[in-house]
């Protein structure tokens, strides 16, 4: 007998080629912040989606750095009240997504994200404006959780913000938005969403329908990342990808994430990896302690992707990174010795590394990293 679970998907999934030049047709009002990153404003993305808001009034705001702080937040949110914005929408990868769910709720809120972020004294009420997250890589997941990420610049932390309100109404899924995604992001956020759909697989709050969607992201991974990667122009490939990733994103939002999260953290804050790499390069090692630790399990989810076991699907997840040049050893990131107890103390802070199946403490998660410095 399965055990008893909840599952909630209150946001509208609008996929397809071209879904992003309709966006105006599901937005209320007149008053419309675009919030994306520099490059895709300067590329003319965003005005491009702005362009096809027949009778809109379009505000844009592309100051959206790496790893957003709370200070991109409070300048963006403070335009969106200026404009008295009746729908947010967040173009790009997981940063502009982030901050346009804070934005969104800080409209109808008063005060600056520091209220309610980090031990804020503040909870946000009801939010009245809409949102809605448009992802242009096919490896966040944003666009479809209720979990946003902030870097909270005055201690020097990056942390997850879970909140009811940041789930968007509407996620618009447009395969040709990573057409022109240079390998080595297609590499970096494909793994992060493989990281997404296997840690939902063994997560300690994973239930059935996270485990059948894990599953199938996976495998679409492991079919298409490559091709996807050598080949940009394969449409089939990209669209494959983009659908995995909003599957997986579906999937670790029911769950959350695991270790390879918690210790993400430390990993893009202080040594300055990109998210998808921080994530991935604990990947190989996480499956051989998760493969230990829940034998049955991981050997079912190799057997279905093809392989003996977890061991040989770890072997082959670092041997697929290798062929995309992606780092699989600490220290070509930058770590030394010398930083892996402080990287294990940031990392088992982060309350999601107790969601891992194995046991997370000082021992453990320190010799987990030493074994791939």
């Amino acid at each position: 007998m399965e055990k008893e679970f909840t599952y909630c998907m209150p946001t509208q999934i609008c996929f397809g080629a071209g879904a992003a030049k309709k966006i105006g047709d599901h937005i209320k009002g007149e008053n419309v912040l675009i919030i994306s990153d520099p490059f895709l404003y300067s590329n003319g993305t965003a005005k491009e989606i702005g362009d096809c808001m027949t009778g809109k009034k379009v505000t844009y705001f592309s100051e959206i750095e790496p790893n957003p702080s709370c200070e991109s937040v409070n300048k963006a949110a403070a335009i969106a009240r200026e404009i008295h914005a009746d729908c947010v929408v967040g173009i790009g990868g997981g940063s502009s997504m982030d901050v346009a769910k804070a934005v969104s709720c800080l409209v109808d809120n008063e005060g600056s994200l520091y209220n309610y972020y980090s031990g804020g004294t503040h909870t946000f009420k009801p939010r009245k404006t809409m949102l809605i997250c448009v992802p242009t890589t096919a490896g966040t997941g944003s666009e479809v959780t209720n979990v946003a990420v902030f870097t909270n610049k005055k201690i020097g932390i990056k942390m997850p913000m879970v909140n009811q309100y940041f789930w968007a109404d509407y996620s618009v899924i447009d395969p040709e938005l990573t057409y022109t995604l240079p390998p080595q992001m297609t590499a970096s956020t494909g793994m992060d969403a493989f990281c997404h759909a296997i840690e939902a697989y063994w997560n300690k709050e994973s239930v059935p329908i996270c485990d059948m969607l894990s599953i199938g992201a996976l495998k679409l991974i492991m079919e298409n990342i490559k091709k996807a990667y050598d080949c940009p122009n394969d449409k089939k490939a990209r669209g494959n990808m983009i659908l995995a990733s909003l599957t997986a994103g579906i999937s670790f939002s029911q769950t959350r994430t695991t270790g390879i999260h918690a210790l993400s953290f430390p990993l893009t804050t202080e040594f300055g990896a990109n998210h998808g790499t921080a994530c991935s390069i604990t990947l190989p090692a996480f499956i051989r302690l998760v493969s230990h630790n829940l034998p049955g399990k991981m050997n079912d989810l190799a057997h279905y992707l093809g392989y003996e076991d977890g061991l040989a699907l770890a072997d082959a997840v670092e041997a697929l990174m290798i062929s995309m040049h992606m780092p699989v050893r600490l220290h070509e990131i930058g770590v030394k010795d010398s930083d892996l107890e402080h990287i294990t103390q940031v990392g088992l802070g982060a309350a999601i590394i107790h969601l891992t199946p194995a046991e997370m403490n000082e021992e453990t998660v320190y010799a987990l990293l030493k074994s791939i410095l």
